[in-house]
Parts: C-alpha cells; structure tokens; sequence
C-alpha cells in the first residue's frame, strides 16, 4: 500500500484531477464509461504488473537480506573457526615447551634403562663365567676325587680279592674239614638212631608176646572201641582238611602281595604234598581190622599237655615220625625266608599253621600230632633260616633228619613197666 501510495504521489497533478472528474462524471454519463473502459484495463492492468514488479522486489530484498544473513553467519562461523584456531595454535604453542621437556626426560629415562639393562647383562654374563669356572674347578677337583677313589678302589679291591681268596682257601679246607666230620657225625647219629629203633622195637615186640610164644593182643571190645574212635576221628580230619587248603590258597596270594617269592614257592609245594598225601590216604575203603594198630597193647607214656598218655609202639612211630617231618618242612621255610631277606618268624609259616603233613587222622589226635610236628618244625626252621644245623643232619641219602638226642627230649617217651 505504501508501494502504491508512492505512485499515485509520482503521477502529474492535472492526471489526478482529470481521473477525479472522471470519476465523478461516470454515473451521470455512460457514454462517457464506455469510453474510458479500455482505459481502466489498462490502468489495472498496469497497477497489476507495479504490484507484481513491487512483489518481485521484495522477494528479492528478503532473498537479498538471506544471502546477507548467511553470509553474516558464514563470516562469524570462519572468524570462530579462526578464533579457535588461534586459541589451538596458542595451546599447542604452549605446550610444545613442556611436551619437549617430557620426551627429553623420557629419552633420558630409556637412555638409563638402557644402560642399567646393559649393566646388568654385563653382570649376569660375569656371574655366568664365574659359576662355569667355579663349576668347572668343581668338576675337576670331582674328577681328581674319583680318579683317586678309583685307584684306592682298586688297591683296595686288590688286597681285597687277595684276602677273599685266602678267606675261601680257608673256607673250602674248613668245609671240608666240617664235611669229614658231618659225615662221621652222621654215621654215628644214624647207627645210634637206627639201635634206639631195633631196641624199642625189639622190646615192643617182646612184650607183645606171651611166654608160650603166642602174640598178645587187647581185647575185642577194646579192638572196637578204638575203631570206633578212629573213625569219627579221620572223618573229622578229612573236613577239617578241606579248609586247610583254602586257607593255604588264600595265604598264597598274600605272599605274592608281600613278594615273598621264595615262601610262596615252598607254600605251593606244601599244599602239593598235602593234595597228593589225601588223594592217597583215602579212608573209605580201609580195614581197620587188618591195622596191627587196634589189636597191640600199650608200650608207652608220654607227657602232653599236662598230663601222662599212653599209646602203642605204632602211635609213638607216627609220634617219631611227626617231629621228622616238622623238621623237614621246618628246615625249607626257613630257607625260604631267608632268600626272601625276611624276619625270622616260623609262626607264620603255613607248615607251622598247619602242621599236619603226614597225619590222616589215625592213631593219635589232631592237636597231638600238630604239637610233636610244631615241635621239629621250630628247630628246623632255625637250622635253615642261620643256614646251619644244631638240631639235624643230612643223612647219605641226602633226605635230612633231627638227632636222636633231640628227638627223644622232645617226645619224653617211656616205657610201660
């Protein structure tokens, strides 16, 4: 409005006047309207284009007033750009001193690290030629050691052998010399063992005689009573020979466990003995009444357990031959023992436990025949375990045997008047 203001104040003042009587005479004259029509069109037409000529130009001053306001801001965005820049520069200029006070105190830092790294290289190859030059003086006053141990060794090994030969001449004459007299003394033993037999034998047998000639023998009811005995006897043996054996393969594998080689060995054919001695011995077939042993009359008495027993001529040979075995079996457990560098211990040898090898019930009780077997086993297994023989004999056959003097103490046998 302002725009159009301006252009009506532009215009002539007679042009104003003239269009104001126009318009003043318009309603009275319409001829006169017609007339001046085309005039009107024209002079909106042309306040039409001064209208959009006047828009045009305000859109181009606000265009114009963008422009400048981007152009303010890019401005002032540059100049704090700058400004930022200056203030970085600034900053970096500031700290450009201290960071080059920092890296000459770092590179001093490294420079000394790396001389105390050097230092200390130097000082570990030092110690390292120190320990192999003392290692090396070690090594040969080691070996100036050995080479002089080895040559007292030898001279020592020298008088050594020469000693070990003298002490095995010594030895080989002493053997010998033992040898002569083992054989004399065994030949004496033996003769004197086998008088001692033929004399109680020989009065054995005188006492079973009448003074007719005819035989003596016990009475048939006795007869029975000891068969009857005997019978109930074996058959308890028999059973209690079944777990026996058990026992002995269960020890069997605690010797393996204990690597008593040796004992395990001799154990086995313990148990050898005792299988082939019941397959043997089987009492189901026997005739009691053919056995000498229920018909002869009592020789002896012995002392067991306290009190005094008696039994014949037969019940004493199994009695002689109880303690004969126990010294046997005796004599290899305690071999056995000592090759397996075991403690002396006869108690906990199975023959010990055992102590029935040679026994199938008859003629005496269990535990009797376990006591006089117990009792040659013990000085057996003493002989073999020192290797020596206080108690025994080899005889010529080369079977061992106890002497006669021990084997009489340990029976006490004595005649019936």
């Amino acid at each position: 409005m302002k725009h159009l203001n301006s252009s009506f104040a532009s215009w002539p003042q007679a042009a104003l006047l003239g269009l104001m009587l126009a318009a003043g005479s318009g309603a009275a004259s319409p001829l006169q309207d017609n007339r001046d029509e085309p005039q009107q069109r024209r002079e909106q037409y042309r306040q039409k284009s001064r209208e959009q000529a006047d828009n045009r130009r305000q859109q181009t001053r606000q265009q114009d007033e963008r422009r400048q306001s981007q152009q303010r801001e890019q401005v002032q965005a540059r100049q704090r750009e700058a400004a930022q820049r200056e203030r970085l520069q600034a900053g970096q200029a500031e700290r450009q001193p201290q960071q080059a006070e920092n890296r000459r105190q770092q590179a001093t830092r490294d420079a000394e690290a790396r001389q105390r790294q050097i230092r200390e290289q130097t000082q570990q190859r030092e110690r390292a030629r120190n320990e192999q030059a003392a290692q090396a003086r070690i090594a040969e006053a080691q070996s100036r050691e050995r080479a002089d141990r080895n040559r007292a060794q030898a001279q020592s090994d020298w008088r050594g052998q020469a000693a070990q030969r003298q002490q095995a001449q010594r030895e080989r004459q002493a053997q010998e010399t033992d040898r002569l007299r083992t054989q004399r003394e065994q030949r004496e033993t033996q003769s004197a063992n086998e008088r001692e037999l033929r004399r109680l034998d020989g009065m054995d047998r005188s006492r079973e005689a009448r003074r007719d000639g005819v035989p003596q023998r016990v009475a048939s009811n006795e007869q029975e009573r000891r068969i009857r005995e005997q019978r109930v006897r074996a058959d308890n043996y028999q059973r209690l020979r079944e777990q026996q054996l058990r026992e002995a393969d269960r020890r069997t594998r605690d010797l393996q466990q204990q690597r008593r080689y040796a004992q395990y060995r001799y154990q086995q054919e313990y148990a050898r003995r005792l299988r082939e001695q019941q397959v043997r011995w089987s009492t189901r077939n026997y005739d009691y009444y053919s056995d000498p042993y229920y018909t002869a009359p009592l020789a002896y008495r012995y002392r067991y357990a306290g009190s005094w027993h008696q039994t014949n001529r037969y019940g004493a040979a199994l009695m002689r031959q109880a303690v004969e075995y126990g010294y046997r079996e005796g004599l290899r457990a305690g071999r056995a023992d000592r090759e397996d560098s075991w403690r002396y211990d006869y108690r906990n040898s199975y023959g010990y436990r055992d102590a029935s090898y040679g026994y199938n019930g008859f003629y005496l009780g269990q535990d009797e025949y376990n006591h006089y077997f117990r009792q040659g086993f013990q000085r057996g297994y003493e002989d073999g375990y020192y290797s020596r023989y206080r108690y025994g004999r080899r005889g010529d056959d080369g079977d061992y045997f106890i002497l006669a003097a021990v084997l009489g103490a340990i029976l006490g046998l004595q005649l019936l008047n």
